[in-house]
């Protein structure tokens, strides 16, 4: 006979029920590959086409979770592994890459592609900062791709920098070493610059880098052995870009006048630290003089209090010295500044 307090109920043939918020596919940037390519397939080479597909399918393929899949086809067309090579599928029957990204399409479609970033972005506002992002890692593994590909993704960074679909910060990517020491970074911003240029002019160029603190650093994309205001000078004027040289001499001279100027009012503190610490001096001695003729007697205290109050006199005469000097120096600081 059984006791019915030991009973455990029994799961045999029951069917577990669980809550779809705690229902999760597994994370598939190979299957969401798939699909994608399937899609573009179908589209063809028709960009607008690609757009309509895009945006129908944005639910289907979760972008908010495969953002980073998303713009790694769309900018080199297949998905990126570290060092910016592109991943392949064990299964050879597998198509890996696709032909119709940034990277390899002709530079008369730049600018239609660039209308569907515009227009995928605009629609699903969540996809503003993974863009940026891709971007930035994209830049980071230009060596993974070839001259024709660089070229392509240059040009597209101007145009999406010239329109402000995203921010220049994702330029610092060319600051690594690998990228600078090969010239990688110094002929990537030069094709850049020119496509910038297109779209926004110089003044747009100017205020995005300065937002992003970039504006002082442009002669971080040469080469260490070319970073001289003659070399970036020579090299921005032979390749068509005097804006840009420009640009840079007008940060050079911002940064020296500004020089000028800190330096005279550190000169005129200088005089009046030396004041502030004569007179202190003269008073420590002064102070000093009192104690120690206390306990003596006569002539000797005298000639203590003497030599004491001596030392004050030229101290303070030191420090009316240096008062004067401050003032002096002062006024000159304030006819440069004027």
């Amino acid at each position: 006979m059984s006791n019915s307090k030991n009973d455990k109920p029994s799961l045999t043939g029951q069917k577990l029920k669980t809550r779809k918020r705690d229902e999760r596919e597994k994370y598939d940037s190979t299957a969401f590959r798939d699909v994608f390519f399937q899609g573009f397939l179908e589209c063809g080479t028709d960009l607008e086409q690609i757009t309509k597909w895009l945006d129908g399918s944005a639910n289907k393929l979760d972008y908010r979770r495969y953002a980073e899949p998303l713009f790694d086809i769309l900018f080199a067309g297949g998905i990126l592994a570290p060092g910016g090579r592109i991943l392949h599928d064990d299964d050879d029957s597998k198509v890996s890459r696709t032909d119709m990204c940034v990277a390899k399409v002709g530079q008369d479609q730049l600018k239609p592609f660039y209308q569907v970033f515009c227009k995928l972005i605009r629609q699903y506002k969540y996809l503003e900062k993974p863009f940026g992002d891709s971007l930035k890692k994209i830049l980071l593994f230009l060596k993974g791709f070839n001259d024709v590909e660089r070229v392509n993704l240059a040009m597209i960074t101007g145009i999406v920098l010239g329109n402000g679909l995203t921010t220049p910060s994702c330029l610092t990517s060319l600051f690594e070493d690998h990228l600078v020491k090969s010239g990688i970074s110094l002929e990537f911003v030069t094709i850049m610059f020119r496509a910038w240029l297109k779209e926004s002019g110089i003044d747009g160029i100017s205020s995005g880098l300065k937002k992003a603190q970039l504006d002082n650093r442009l002669m971080e994309f040469m080469p260490i052995t070319k970073q001289s205001p003659e070399s970036f000078d020579k090299y921005y004027r032979v390749n068509g870009l005097s804006e840009i040289a420009d640009l840079q001499a007008e940060v050079e001279e911002l940064v020296q006048s500004t020089s000028a100027v800190i330096e005279p009012q550190t000169q005129a503190q200088e005089p009046e630290s030396s004041a502030t610490e004569a007179f202190s001096e003269g008073t420590t001695a002064t102070q000093e003089a009192q104690e120690f003729s206390k306990p003596l007697l006569g002539d000797v205290a005298a000639t203590a209090a003497s030599a004491a109050t001596a030392t004050a006199a030229t101290a303070t005469a030191a420090a009316v010295t240096a008062t004067a000097a401050a003032a002096t120096a002062r006024k000159q600081v304030n006819r440069q500044m004027l």
